[in-house]
């Protein structure tokens, strides 16, 4: 009897509970984290910063991700003073930018100035349209991935795009997860990770009570929320471990690559161009008897306008100021001023065309190596080890219409093809078909805008890039090279240059171009790049790789998903690597290496002057349908977004409506 003296009436307790629901204090409806201090706003911003960045690659801390930007909310939702969160909404984008673009500032320190600026805007507009639907108590579960994934739309295409650092990028290792981006591209998985962020944001902020006209009820954002993400969570890994387990796999083509560490700077090159080729040449050599159905060189491998070689341009028959500017080219500095043309002939003859008797084709280049004992020297390595090589290198085309003294050509970063010479003893080679030239340069450090439209202009903007970063013509269309395997097939390899695997619009129109070449089973996506540029040494002279290596590798997990297609890598210092068609990293050369790779399913044989063996390719029938439809998914929510816009800037003017005198 005394125990239960001392318990709660229960009809004391309902009698409370409906006089709190017919005139409930007011606070009930409010947000529950409400940041008076300024520290406090910047302390969880900087959580924010912290948690995100070793989200990424190469810490792959992905779980990380889906709590990662809470505190960014939390911060932009409960600061109480008027422009504070939002100014630190910004700065918390400018710090995570200027932390992890950190490679990018000894390659050019003001475009490095210029990108953290510019990139932390897109954070400046995610803040100002979080904190507008906070203060509205809007379910951050929804407005958040729809705002989020927005503006990682955005960003990837405006000013040509930098589709870095997407939230999806973090899950690139959970493959069963990441298999929807064959439907909705990176973005669907983008859109979970923000969605996962808001729902625990909702839980944390959002109000235990709504108003109705019966009185204050129990909200359903918070529960909402979190039943929203599980059934996402579990559909996503329902049709990853679906598409995952399908029969739709078969073997590949035999594909060896060849990985060196040459660091580009500023001031140049680790070693002149004809080292570097022989090099490559040599690290190739490796795959002899392998059975290689097909080998890669990264970008920037073979010497610049070495394509001069192939279609033999007579001297005799250039123009002199063609003549001029080709001399010039190949190493004459002072081709303007000398007014003996035929000695300028003579020159542009050797240089060019010349396989000299003393040299030979084969790979010890001399310093002086003329454009076709280079071309040679590819051309009887692949007779060697029994298969076409496909490299990288600057091709020179000549410009009809030069705006200055010095623009006499178009520089294309391209790709070329090199075929065994027809029969063994011929000096000279050949390209097959065509080469492929990079359709998406990165701007500035390839190419500078308003070239045509306001050549003053694009004078001042060249003039701020260092002159070392040669300007690029970009391609016109994708190419495919058709490669006849040792067992008879056929394979379509759709190459892409460097920086545009970050892009998945570009690699889809490579990968659609060749299924429509050809079959789809039979096609391969080949990315040659060089990341030499974000290779740092420390003091005692030894290099280390950057961040950037492992962050860019990584997005092409999303590249062989979009488009179920194996992707194979070839990079100048790394990291050089192989997915599946289903994401999977097969094999790898570590940054920094120089190693062979042969992805030919042989064992390992654990010398170092072996190529590294790696599973052999496996191709894939099924066409995705993000290679059919493209970013609809994106479009989607980027119309949501533009609705949301709309009704908080028209919440606002019909506030400041209200507010005017009568």
């Amino acid at each position: 009897m005394a125990a239960r003296r001392h318990k709660e009436n229960p009809a004391r307790v309902k009698q409370r509970a409906q006089a709190v629901i017919a005139t409930p204090p007011p606070e009930i409806f409010e947000r529950r984290i409400v940041l008076r201090r300024r520290i406090s706003v910047v302390l969880l911003c900087l959580l924010t910063v912290v948690l995100l960045s070793v989200s990424f690659a190469p810490f792959n801390w992905w779980p990380l991700a889906y709590v990662a930007l809470v505190p960014w909310i939390l911060a932009l939702a409960g600061g109480t003073q008027r422009r504070w969160p939002a100014l630190w909404g910004w700065l918390t984008g400018l710090i995570f930018w200027a932390a992890n673009l950190y490679w990018l500032w000894w390659v050019t320190l003001i475009g490095y100035a210029a990108t953290v600026v510019y990139l932390s805007a897109y954070w400046f507009v995610a803040a100002v349209l979080i904190r507008a639907a906070a203060r509205r108590n809007w379910p951050m579960w929804i407005v958040f991935p729809v705002v989020w994934v927005a503006l990682e739309y955005a960003r990837a295409h405006v000013i040509s795009g930098f589709p870095w650092f997407c939230l999806s990028a973090s899950q690139w290792q959970q493959v069963r997860l990441i298999q929807i981006a064959d439907v909705t591209g990176r973005y669907g998985v983008s859109f979970f990770v923000a969605m996962v962020n808001g729902a625990l944001a909702d839980l944390l902020i959002a109000p235990l009570f709504v108003r109705r006209k019966v009185g204050a009820v129990l909200t359903r954002q918070i529960a909402a929320g979190l039943v929203a993400c599980l059934a996402v969570a579990g559909g996503l890994l329902g049709y990853g471990t679906w598409r995952v387990n399908q029969n739709t796999l078969s073997a590949g083509p035999v594909v060896g690559l060849a990985q060196c560490s040459f660091r580009s700077t500023l001031a140049g090159r680790d070693a002149p161009p004809h080292v570097i080729l022989q090099t490559y040449l040599e690290t190739l050599e490796r795959l002899d008897g392998v059975g290689c159905d097909v080998a890669l060189l990264p970008e920037s491998t073979i010497p610049s306008a070495v394509n001069l070689a192939s279609p033999r341009p007579d001297p005799d028959t250039l123009s002199d100021d063609r003549l001029r500017a080709t001399a010039e080219l190949l190493g004459l500095a002072d081709a303007y001023e000398i007014g003996d043309v035929e000695l300028l002939r003579a020159f542009v003859r050797q240089r060019t065309l010349e396989v000299r008797p003393q040299h030979g084709p084969r790979r010890t280049l001399a310093p002086d190596a003329t454009l076709a004992e280079c071309a040679a020297a590819v051309s009887r390595t692949a007779d060697e080890i029994g298969c076409p090589v496909i490299a990288g290198g600057m091709t020179a085309h000549y410009n009809d219409l030069p705006l200055y003294v010095g623009d006499e050509w178009h520089f294309r970063n391209s790709v070329l093809c090199f075929d065994p010479p027809p029969h063994d003893g011929d000096r000279q080679y050949a390209l097959r078909e065509r080469t492929y030239a990079k359709m998406h340069p990165v701007p500035f450090s390839e190419y500078v805008p308003f070239r045509e439209s306001w050549p003053a202009f694009h004078r001042v903007l060249r003039w701020l890039v260092p002159p070392v970063m040669r300007q690029v013509a970009p391609g016109e269309s994708p190419t495919v090279f058709l490669v006849r395997g040792r067992d008879g097939q056929d394979w379509h390899l759709a190459p892409i240059v460097c920086y545009e695997g970050l892009f998945a619009r570009v690699c889809r129109r490579a990968v659609n171009h060749a299924r429509h070449t050809g079959r789809k089973d039979r096609t391969v996506l080949v990315n040659l790049s060089n990341d030499g540029w974000f290779v740092w040494t420390d003091s005692d002279g030894v290099n280390h790789p950057s961040t950037e290596h492992a962050q860019h590798m990584a997005v092409y997990a999303f590249r062989a998903i979009e488009n179920r297609v194996p992707v194979v890598r070839a990079v100048n210092t790394g990291i050089s690597a192989a997915f599946d068609p289903n994401g999977r990293m097969t094999a790898r050369v570590a940054p920094l290496e120089t190693r062979a790779l042969s992805l030919s399913g042989q064992e390992p044989s654990g010398d170092i002057s072996e190529p590294i063996r790696g599973p052999k390719l496996l191709v894939d029938q099924r066409v995705s349908v993000y290679s059919r439809v493209g970013d609809g998914f994106a479009w989607v929510v980027c119309l949501a977004s533009a609705g949301l816009t709309g009704w908080v800037l028209t919440g606002r003017m019909r506030h400041r409506k209200q507010k005017e005198p009568q």
